[in-house]
């Protein structure tokens, strides 16, 4: 990281030859640090809220207050699960945040540009970092665009996410060993559950299967929206033989 010296002399003759404006509240972005949205974006939690505690333990969700309190005394007093994830193939899973503010408008800029902001790659690592044991994993894989999708944007933005997570928490990369087999429709507003999993359904296959055999593996995407997507890749790691398969996403959609 530079020093803050030369961050501020940097970051003063950027703001005047490039300004950027933050994609939030239209106010001045004061640091490259902080990508297309300002620090002050970042740092209001009623903007960009970060998911820290009350977790379902295996999806991720944010638990509401009644939701905890109503759990029975027979339930496990350290395992808090949501309801509606047990069915998910995968073992658990975990965002940094909301899908709003900050970090809404960063996957929208990372969908266009290949570029991760130092603001938004602490996050990650630290939600990585926070949840370790949640989330094990030997080796760290994007999930898949197609290849049309992915030629036509020019790069797949899992990939850009897993490949910061290899080089910061030293885990082998795989970019290769699954493929999205076929053209997905985009999830539009109004699709339920079974909708969106028909739309994934036989969407991925594996091309190298050595490499995952009894292997334990992180998924990471930019959004997990209705788990749908993760769930389809994750079947199709298992059944190659994978040991069990964790997931990172930048946000949560679904939650305000």
């Amino acid at each position: 990281m530079l020093p803050r010296a030369i961050r501020d002399i940097r970051d003063g003759l950027l703001g005047l030859a490039y300004p950027e404006w933050c994609r939030i509240c239209n106010s001045a972005v004061e640091s490259c640090d902080d990508g297309i949205t300002c620090a002050q974006c970042w740092d209001n939690p009623n903007v960009t809220k970060l998911l820290r505690e009350s977790l379902c333990s295996k999806c991720g969700a944010p638990l509401s207050r009644s939701a905890l309190s109503s759990r029975t005394a027979i339930d496990d007093p350290f395992t808090h699960l949501c309801g509606t994830c047990s069915l998910f193939p995968f073992t658990s899973a975990r965002a940094a945040g909301v899908y709003s503010g900050a970090l809404e408008a960063s996957v929208l800029f990372l969908k266009t540009t290949p570029h991760i902001c130092t603001r938004l790659r602490a996050i990650i690592c630290k939600t990585l970092s926070d949840h370790r044991e949640a989330l094990e994993g030997e080796v760290v894989m994007p999930v898949p665009l197609h290849y049309l999708r992915e030629r036509q944007r020019g790069f797949n933005q899992a990939a850009i996410i897993a490949r910061l997570i290899s080089r910061e928490f030293s885990l082998r990369l795989d970019e290769r060993s699954v493929v999205r087999a076929k053209p997905t429709e985009r999830h539009r507003a109004g699709m339920d559950a079974a909708d969106r999993m028909q739309s994934v359904e036989r969407a991925f296959a594996v091309v190298r299967p050595r490499l995952i055999e009894g292997v334990s593996i992180l998924l990471v995407d930019d959004v997990y929206t209705s788990g749908s997507t993760i769930s389809a890749a994750t079947k199709t790691l298992l059944d190659a033989g994978a040991r069990r398969v964790t997931v990172l996403t930048i946000a949560r959609a679904g939650y305000r």
